[in-house]
């Protein structure tokens, strides 16, 4: 259950209202969300709405990282970015705070259907093209920002006696993923910001538009890795979409060199399946679950592209 706005203490509260120009009169808690700390979406006095999310180092230093960063990058995406617009963010040393719009939008269905599907994938061109070259100063590449994060996963899990069991395909090609993972690295450099965390629940569908938010992991490298990253989620949720060939129908998977493809989708496979053995953290208690559909749908991808493998 998310932290509520009232659980802020009563000066942080003052330094976002007297930031957003006028008092709160109401404040609701969306579902979701993966981190802890506080996200409210606010009703101000003069009838503007904001969403604010809140963190202290109580909740974990490695999430006051990410809002400062998700700050720091906020607050040079073009106008043309398919994201919600920073208000202002507030940082006293303890609490971090971010306020942005509040869009007021739904998640793309579960099934994807086909409208929601290619409406996120016409803003993950659009983003793209408004993030090349990179306009964060200081924003690190790929290999670098993820270099703890991607690898390995595959060799520590060879030993875990339930992988057979919840993956038996990866359990019966573990030599060529172990193989495969070391090289995620070769070839995501580019110029590009990406998100990297695109997901359905990052994700905000209006009558008008797409809006992508939690921007808190953005890294530099090539435009290709996004729809590594969002397509096997679309795939763990629903088996309607062939996802070769929705990656074939983007100009940027189209041009992505297939080894390298195949080298991160195996990182992020081995990434989200050890993932999800693990215990749920108290404060994301479905983390474990997406996790698990996103190795399912990672899986189901590698499946057809090690049809074209060597032994």
């Amino acid at each position: 259950m998310r932290t509520p706005w009232s659980a802020l203490p009563l000066a942080v509260r003052q330094a976002v209202t007297d930031a957003a120009g006028a008092p709160v009169v109401s404040a609701e808690s969306p579902p979701g969300g993966h981190t802890p700390g506080v996200a409210a979406r606010l009703v101000l006095a003069d009838g503007r709405r904001c969403f604010v999310k809140a963190a202290s180092a109580a909740h974990g230093d490695w999430v006051v990282a990410a809002y400062r960063h998700e700050a720091t990058v906020s607050a040079h995406l073009p106008p043309s970015v398919p994201a919600p617009r920073m208000w202002t963010h507030l940082d006293d040393g303890d609490w971090v705070c971010l306020v942005f719009d509040d869009v007021a939008g739904r998640f793309p269905s579960p099934s994807w259907d086909d409208g929601d599907l290619t409406r996120v994938l016409d803003a993950v061109d659009r983003s793209a093209r408004a993030l090349t070259p990179n306009p964060v100063p200081g924003a690190a590449p790929v290999r670098d920002a993820f270099a703890g994060v991607l690898g390995g996963a595959w060799s520590r899990l060879r030993e875990h006696a339930a992988l057979p069991e919840v993956d038996p395909w990866a359990a019966d090609h573990l030599a060529d993923l172990v193989a495969r993972e070391p090289h995620w690295a070769d070839g995501v450099d580019g110029e590009t910001l990406l998100h990297l965390d695109l997901r359905r629940d990052n994700v905000l569908l209006t009558p008008t538009g797409t809006a992508f938010v939690d921007w808190a992991w953005p890294a530099v490298g090539t435009p290709w890795l996004d729809l590594v990253c969002l397509l096997p989620t679309v795939a763990g949720r629903t088996d309607r979409h062939d996802v070769e060939a929705v990656f074939l129908s983007r100009v940027a998977g189209r041009t992505a060199p297939p080894a390298a493809v195949d080298a991160v989708l195996v990182a992020l496979a081995g990434y989200w399946r050890a993932g999800s053995l693990l215990p749920a953290p108290p404060y994301a208690p479905g983390l474990r679950e997406e996790q698990r559909l996103a190795a399912e749908g990672a899986t189901r991808w590698l499946r057809t592209r090690a049809a074209s493998w060597s032994s």
